[in-house]
């Protein structure tokens, strides 16, 4: 199936030749190739398995070996495959590969972040957990769900069965004046009672499918850490998968240093540059691939053409027979 070509408005326009020539200049600045990822409306903001990937395949022949490659990161995320396999296709193309982050990578897109050498955040961009999100039409629909939610209501029982059973067994000791060992026994049975119901709603196989699609984020991370020897790899991922109470969980750059990620500030200027610019390109509602777009400008002078030649000899009388043209044909 072919892509739709759109007509594009002159805005638009002008606003898409605005920011290829801040990416030029970028690069100039930051002596870097920039390669850009940003996620719009159209494809829901997501990575996608077809678009995303399609798109970096079709730059493959403009990596080449670079010295410092830089994605510039726009997405709240999608796709984990397609993230890894981006990041590795990038990282086989560069000595060096930096992520910049104006605003937000969240989920996949955190996941590319650890593939990176360096990753330059804004003062108020933010990464995300990597919790893989699923979707299970039967019993929630078109929403996104974590597989993180099972497990934190499994260790919510636990907890609280552990409350129970303490308040209980004190309450029997003080007054029954029961054992210590004969209040924890009937203890038991009223605990029992309480949680059972509460854990009949926890199916054991779902909770394995979700073990296994929690560890899908889980390797990915480790290899993409592995790939630049960060130390702290093991605490990283443990803290991306599990930690935090939600898909959501805002992580600015000073606690996503604090884990052991190697995150720098983004240059101010830059990050002034680069917000509003994304915000132009966004307002089309259509994601944006690739290096840029403009042609180098040509470093020699334009060649003056040069004047006729004076006709030597005398000019053709009337009877002599006129040259025919020369006659190319074009190659098929």
């Amino acid at each position: 199936m072919g892509y739709v070509v759109r007509p594009m408005s002159s805005q638009k326009a002008r606003n898409l030749s605005a920011f290829w020539k801040l990416i030029s200049r970028l690069e100039r600045q930051r002596k870097s190739r920039i390669y850009c990822l940003i996620h719009g409306h159209d494809d829901h903001g997501h990575f996608c398995g077809g678009p995303t990937f399609a798109a970096v395949l079709s730059e493959r022949d403009r990596l080449g070996d670079i010295d410092t490659l830089e994605i510039l990161l726009h997405s709240p995320g999608g796709d984990a495959d397609v993230a890894y396999q981006i990041v590795r296709c990038f990282r086989r193309h560069c000595k060096k590969l930096n992520v910049l982050v104006p605003l937000y990578a969240k989920s996949a897109a955190t996941l590319m972040c650890l593939g990176a050498d360096a990753i330059f955040m804004g003062e108020l961009a933010e990464l995300g957990p990597i919790d893989v999100q699923i979707t299970d039409p039967v019993e929630k629909g078109n929403k996104q769900i974590s597989p993180l939610d099972e497990f934190k209501s499994a260790e919510f029982l636990r907890d609280y069965s552990v409350e129970i059973l303490d308040i209980f067994t004190l309450l029997i000791l003080r007054r029954s004046g029961m054992s210590v060992k004969e209040s924890l026994h009937e203890a038991l049975h009223f605990t029992a009672e309480i949680t059972r119901p509460l854990y009949e709603q926890l199916d054991p196989l779902e909770i394995g499918e979700y073990k296994r699609s929690l560890a899908i984020g889980e390797e990915y991370g480790n290899r993409l850490l592995a790939m630049t020897k960060n130390p702290y790899r093991r605490s990283i991922i443990e803290a991306l998968v599990s930690k935090y109470p939600s898909h959501g969980f805002v992580i600015d750059r000073n606690e996503a240093r604090s884990m052991g990620l190697p995150v720098h500030p983004l240059n101010k200027s830059q990050e002034g540059l680069l917000i509003p610019a994304i915000s132009s390109i966004l307002e089309s509602g259509e994601s944006l691939y690739g290096f840029h777009q403009l042609q180098p400008k040509s470093a020699t002078k334009p060649v003056k053409a040069a004047k006729p030649a004076k006709p030597v000899g005398k000019p053709p009388t009337s009877k002599q027979p006129a040259a025919k043209p020369t006659v190319v044909a074009a190659a098929g």
